[in-house]
């Protein structure tokens, strides 16, 4: 049962990554950046619009 829960769990994670994806209202950002890179590309990308 823990099997199938951790492969259901990784297949759900996956649909989300492709919906995401294909959102292009979506802005990625870095985890490992800091706060002022982050908000640069997210404005960046707000002007190139």
């Amino acid at each position: 049962m823990i099997e199938k829960i951790k492969m259901e769990t990784r297949r759900y994670a996956k649909r989300q990554i492709t919906w995401f994806k294909k959102n292009k209202e979506i802005y990625w950002l870095e985890g490992q950046e800091t706060i002022e890179k982050n908000i640069d590309k997210i404005l960046k990308t707000m002007r190139s619009r």
